[in-house]
């Protein structure tokens, strides 16, 4: 991620020790946990997806829907919805395991 601009947030001392410390147990830095949030939570990209849209890339997220689903809301194939998600940089639930390439 290129980085253009500083920007000072000014943020209760309760939720900067709270960063601190969750910084720490997943070994980034509270700048890094601030961009990732910012991230997630501003995205013009994904302004012109509707309401039933951003609900289920929510859902998808969050693994309470397959990307099978998230395709079917998007009006996508589920190779196309890949390459979207891909696009957008939003990571996909994924979950194999080392031997499953050998049997696929």
């Amino acid at each position: 991620m290129a980085q253009d601009t500083t920007l000072h947030v000014k943020v209760e001392s309760s939720i900067a020790e709270g960063l601190k410390a969750l910084a720490r147990r997943r070994k980034q830095t509270v700048a890094e946990l601030i961009r990732r949030a910012i991230g997630i939570c501003y995205q013009p990209d994904l302004l012109g997806l509707t309401d039933t849209q951003r609900q289920a890339l929510e859902e998808y997220r969050g693994g309470y829907i397959s990307l099978g689903k998230l395709a079917e809301a998007m009006g996508l194939t589920a190779a196309d919805t890949r390459l979207w998600l891909n696009e957008h940089e939003i990571r996909q639930n994924i979950c194999f395991a080392g031997g499953d390439t050998e049997n696929a």
